[in-house]
């Protein structure tokens, strides 16, 4: 019989002035949050984001840091997002895995209707994880600015599409972009 080992995952979602990012260790079904937060960059700045974002993998020293796939059908973010998850996974060594989530993935690791919307998928990892819940913003209208709480939910689903056992229904995350 093998033995499960423990996986520690690091998620990033990048935000328009910093990034969220939520750390998950577990095995098979038996998942916990470590940590979670925003690191603020002051505005729109790729070498102060990929700092932080440098500054949270020697943290941790996550096995996995799970990106979203900038290359998927469904990526609708700026280019300079684009220009750093693609800067980010090219420059570690082999020792850290990436893993780039689709959004189907994403919406797969819970019951659908429920992870079809942002909101929903943010609502479906508040109750996996009621340490978050104080932080789950309210229910945006359509005048309304994304709340930048929201890219800690996101890295947070994106930290669970990662563990097949919690998703069983997925496909396993891709290694390249342009392979989706």
């Amino acid at each position: 019989m093998k033995k499960k080992t423990m996986v520690r995952i690091l998620a990033i979602d990048p935000y328009s002035r910093g990034v969220g990012f939520a750390a998950i260790e577990g095995e098979g079904r038996a998942v916990s949050l470590i940590d979670w937060g925003l690191r603020t960059t002051g505005k729109a700045d790729n070498r102060r984001s990929a700092r932080a974002i440098e500054t949270l993998i020697s943290r941790f020293r996550p096995d996995i840091l799970a990106l979203e796939n900038w290359g998927a059908p469904g990526f609708r973010r700026c280019h300079r997002v684009d220009l750093l998850l693609n800067g980010i996974a090219s420059s570690h060594d082999r020792r850290l895995r990436v893993r780039l989530v689709s959004q189907r993935q994403v919406c797969a690791i819970g019951p659908l209707p429920h992870t079809s919307t942002k909101y929903g998928r943010a609502r479906f990892v508040a109750d996996r994880f009621p340490e978050l819940e104080p932080f789950l913003p309210p229910v945006r209208k359509l005048w309304m600015p994304e709340d930048s709480r929201m890219s800690i939910f996101d890295a947070a689903s994106f930290g669970l599409a990662c563990f097949p056992a919690e998703n069983p229904g997925a496909d396993r995350p891709k290694q390249t972009p342009n392979s989706a």
